[in-house]
C-alpha cells in the first residue's frame, strides 16, 4: 500500500496545498484497481476469504503509483498502458 509521502514524490510535488486531493485519489485507486481486476485484494494470506482474493503487492503498488499520477496529471485519456500492463498478470480470464 503507498503512503502520501511516496504519491507526493512519485509526482514530484513538493507542497502541501494538494495533499488531500492526493490522499483521495490513493483511496480512488485501491477501489479502481480492485474493480478493474474484479477481485479482492487482502493484505496478507490470513485475510483470504475467497480464492480468487488477491494478496497486496509490489506490483499493485507501482499500479496505484501510476494511476495517482494519471490522476494528478488530470489526463483525459485512458489509463495509462504502463497500469494495465502491471495488472495484466492478476486478471483472471473466464472461459
Amino acid at each position: 500500500m503507498i503512503d502520501l509521502p511516496k504519491a507526493k514524490l512519485h509526482c514530484r510535488v513538493d507542497d502541501d496545498t494538494e495533499d488531500d486531493l492526493i490522499e483521495g485519489w490513493i483511496v480512488e485507486a485501491n477501489v479502481v484497481i480492485q474493480n478493474d481486476l474484479d477481485r479482492k485484494i487482502i493484505a496478507d494470506e490470513a485475510d483470504r476469504i475467497n480464492e480468487t482474493d488477491l494478496v497486496d503487492n509490489e506490483a499493485l503498488d507501482s499500479a496505484r503509483l501510476i494511476f495517482v499520477q494519471y490522476r494528478y496529471s488530470r489526463s483525459l485519456d485512458d489509463k495509462p498502458q504502463a497500469y494495465w500492463s502491471l495488472l495484466q498478470k492478476f486478471r483472471e480470464m473466464g472461459v
